[in-house]
């Protein structure tokens, strides 16, 4: 005969307890709960629907900009006009911030420079995190060089040279500040601007800088740094 232990009837009593209490709070509950499920599948069905619908807006902006640009090259070129549209049209995309970006840039190409600054700094405005921001500065510094406002030019150049050093840009924007010191004449400012961009050898920039550098020494040769030799030794006393 098999001996099988049965269990005290105090120690089933919490279990059966426990079921009964998560049974009596579900059928208490289940109304709140009815409602709290259809807010969440709520939530994630409108999460995937924003998600889909920003992936096809994005999608459709694209396709607008690239027809655009592909219009264009079969004729004179997008105009600036044509880039707004597309991103008045799709505000609120990655498409239609390079299209605000192209078309300041096109007002820029086209000599209309107090239009494309006013654009630059809009676009800079507009999107603060833009990875577009750094050109769009040098935007606004390159238009007001064009417009021969040489004050205002030179404050905005410095703050894209302070503002994003590691840019592509750095080079030509040390060289554009150091020419219009130069026109200025104010020679020693113009002679450091050259010497930093003359480090980036290999870039167009920076062997126009030497170039430049070069120039500016020869015509002014007390910008030379002084080098400084030790005096000769006294003879030893007899």
């Amino acid at each position: 005969m098999s001996l099988q232990i049965q269990p005290k009837p105090e120690e089933q009593q919490p279990s059966a307890d426990l079921t009964l209490s998560v049974l009596t709070w579900l059928e208490e509950n289940k109304k709140t709960l009815a409602i709290g499920f259809a807010v969440v599948s709520a939530v994630t069905v409108t999460l995937i629907v924003q998600k889909n619908l920003k992936a096809a807006a994005e999608a459709e902006a694209n396709q607008a900009l690239l027809a655009t640009l592909g219009a264009s090259a079969k004729g004179a070129g997008a105009s600036a006009a044509d880039l707004s549209k597309v991103a008045s049209q799709h505000a609120g995309t990655a498409a239609a911030e390079r299209s605000e970006f192209l078309a300041a840039t096109k007002l820029f190409e086209d000599g209309k420079y107090a239009e494309a600054q006013k654009a630059f700094e809009s676009f800079n405005q507009a999107h603060a995190d833009s990875a577009l921001g750094a050109a769009a500065t040098y935007g606004v510094a390159s238009a007001l060089d064009a417009q021969n406002k040489t004050a205002e030019a030179i404050a905005a150049y410095g703050r894209f040279i302070s503002g994003f050093a590691s840019d592509p840009l750095m080079g030509q924007a040390r060289l554009s500040k150091a020419l219009i010191h130069e026109s200025l004449k104010q020679y020693s400012e113009a002679l450091a601007l050259y010497d930093a961009a003359a480090k980036e050898a290999t870039s167009m920039a920076g062997q126009e800088a030497s170039s430049r550098k070069a120039s500016l020494l020869q015509a002014h040769p007390e910008l030379t740094p002084a080098t400084t030799n030790a005096p000769a030794a006294k003879p030893a006393a007899k």
